[in-house]
């Protein structure tokens, strides 16, 4: 009985300590568990003896002190804001939709000049002789005078013709009707790259197959965002066909002795005189002809032009109001050949020399200032860890006379002194990082890689230049693809044309094309360029045709291939065999 009565009085003590603990203010409470030590005794004061109770419970011991230490400081989460919308695609448009229409084919008639024959004329149109001559009930030996009137096979004959819609281009109109860009240009006597205007007509090569309008592929970003993306460029004023016109020997004329001619009539027919035409034909006196000799008149002067670099034969005849056809019929050439520079162009009769052509081409591109990177955050301000203090034994003060025996108290356990750190000077902190870090050569195992499946190549052909320096501080950026002239040069990749003119030197007319990712590719020495700034192309896609302008000794392609691997750094030339298929 004596023990329970000693139990339940431990429990009203322990129940009004509690009590008496609860009526002191609280500390305001964090949101997270901290654990916390018993408070630490004076130790001047030794610990109270525990009240001795019989009982078989063992004696509880205190534990040990614990560290208290507050948590580090977490910004409380934020709502990320919502993704963008994607930007809205332009709306597909049909292109090269236009009406066909029915044209005349071609001039009426045509008027004898002085030095003409039917065989140069029917070179002239474009025609057989025999069909010349029939139109007009000629025979053997086909005698002309200067200002006769001759009827054109061509005369009451229509063609076929595209009426141009907006946003139409030669290139797309040629992929509609199944032609070339060529063939297209040169039946109308325009450039592979001339302006259209809206409702001009373009007469289609009679080989035409229509494959009706091609709708347009939607471009990649609003034309809003094309044209914040891509700056306005300044335009230049350059000067095409600028060779001078010289006289050259022509032709001698003949003539076919009819019945009845005695070398007198003959000789004012062919405005010369008889002396002068029997010396010709080496005739003695007194002249004896037969019907159906064939006599040689005087000679013949006529104008030529000298080509120079990087003239065609469409830009040649553009400068003197005739067609490319007749431009090459009077020198016995190909619609399309390459001119070399120097050559004498012979012009045909009723050409009009209206000077060098003026032609406004876009600035070549400056090179583009590396953006300035953004300054990193400082670092947070140093906050020192908190102090853990921990008792220190002190000795007990000296006695009067000597205490008695302390009661017993159960071992107590401490924890081993903690060192206090110490905060590093502020001259101690490290520099902040910067947010890109400069990006230095790239291996060629990574280049390989990286490009790997993105090009084919622009021509095939054989490597005559390979990429690496040269000797003589001479340096190649890409390889030089020998290639017949007028063979098509097309894209390695698809992309964006950002440069299309010839204002670089010693790459005569250039073509450069941006790509995903940080690839450029560009394409040097072409007889002639068919695409322009800012255009969208496909991979494949004829963007010119094999030359040799820009100073170059035979007909060529200079390719290269460039990478930037971040937008700050700038494009630097790679070999493009790393990227190429084998």
């Amino acid at each position: 009985m004596t023990l329970s009565l000693s139990r339940t009085a431990l429990i009203l003590l322990a129940g009004s300590a509690l009590s008496a603990c609860e009526s002191l203010p609280q500390a305001a409470q964090p949101s997270y568990p901290v654990r916390t030590a018993p408070p630490a005794m004076s130790p001047a004061t030794p610990p109270p003896s525990p009240p001795i109770v019989q009982d078989d419970t063992p004696s509880a011991r205190p534990t040990a002190p614990v560290q208290s230490q507050n948590l580090p400081y977490v910004a409380p989460a934020r709502e990320l804001p919502p993704p963008p919308a994607p930007p809205p695609q332009a709306p597909s448009r049909p292109t090269d939709n236009g009406r066909l229409v029915e044209t005349p084919s071609g001039d009426q008639t045509y008027t004898v000049k002085r030095g003409d024959n039917l065989a140069s004329i029917a070179r002239t149109l474009g025609v057989r002789l025999q069909q010349l001559a029939d139109a007009n009930g000629m025979g053997p030996p086909y005698a002309l005078r200067p200002g006769q009137v001759l009827k054109t096979p061509l005369t009451g004959s229509t063609a076929t013709a595209y009426v141009v819609a907006p946003g139409d281009t030669l290139y797309a109109i040629a992929r509609r009707f199944g032609v070339t860009n060529q063939a297209l240009a040169e039946a109308n006597d325009i450039g592979p790259n001339a302006r259209l205007n809206v409702g001009r007509r373009i007469v289609l090569p009679q080989a035409y197959v229509d494959r009706a309008p091609t709708p347009a592929t939607p471009t990649r970003r609003p034309p809003s965002e094309r044209a914040e993306a891509q700056p306005t460029r300044e335009t230049v004023t350059v000067r095409r066909v600028t060779g001078k016109v010289v006289e050259v020997a022509g032709p001698s004329v003949s003539y076919t002795v009819k019945k009845g001619d005695n070398l007198d009539a003959i000789a004012r027919q062919l405005e010369t005189d008889r002396k002068q035409l029997a010396d010709d034909n080496k005739l003695k006196s007194p002249y004896a002809l037969q019907p159906g000799q064939k006599l040689k008149g005087p000679k013949t002067t006529a104008k030529a032009y000298v080509v120079g670099d990087d003239d065609t034969m469409a830009l040649v005849a553009k400068r003197f109001g005739v067609t490319a056809k007749a431009l090459a019929a009077a020198n016995d050439m190909k619609v399309g050949a390459t001119l070399r520079e120097g050559r004498k162009l012979t012009l045909p009769s009723g050409y009009k020399d209206r000077g060098p052509i003026r032609e406004q081409v876009a600035a070549p591109p400056r090179p583009e200032a590396p953006a300035p990177r953004p300054a990193a955050p400082p670092p947070p301000a140093y906050t020192p860890p908190p102090q853990v203090v921990t008792p220190q034994p002190q000795p007990p003060p000296p006695a009067a006379r000597p205490a008695p025996p302390p009661a017993y108290a159960p071992p107590v356990t401490t924890a081993p002194p903690v060192s206090r750190p110490t905060p590093p000077p502020p001259a101690s902190r490290p520099a902040p990082a910067p947010l890109v870090p400069s990006s230095g050569p790239v291996p060629d195992s990574t280049i390989a890689s990286l490009g790997k499946g993105r090009f084919n190549w622009p021509v095939r052909g054989e490597v005559i230049s390979d990429f690496g320096p040269k000797g003589t501080g001479q340096r190649n950026d890409g390889v030089n693809i020998r290639a017949s002239s007028g063979e098509p040069v097309r894209a390695a990749a698809g992309g964006d044309v950002v440069y299309a003119g010839d204002q670089v030197p010693g790459f005569g007319n250039l073509v450069l094309i941006k790509h995903a990712d940080g690839w450029v590719t560009a394409y040097g020495h072409l007889a002639r360029v068919d695409v322009k700034m800012t255009q969208d192309i496909i991979q494949g896609q004829q963007i010119g045709m094999i030359g040799s302008t820009g100073g170059v000794s035979e007909t060529q392609l200079h390719f290269e291939v460039r990478y930037a691997p971040t937008p700050q750094d700038r494009a630097r030339p790679i070999d493009p065999k790393l990227v190429l298929p084998k």
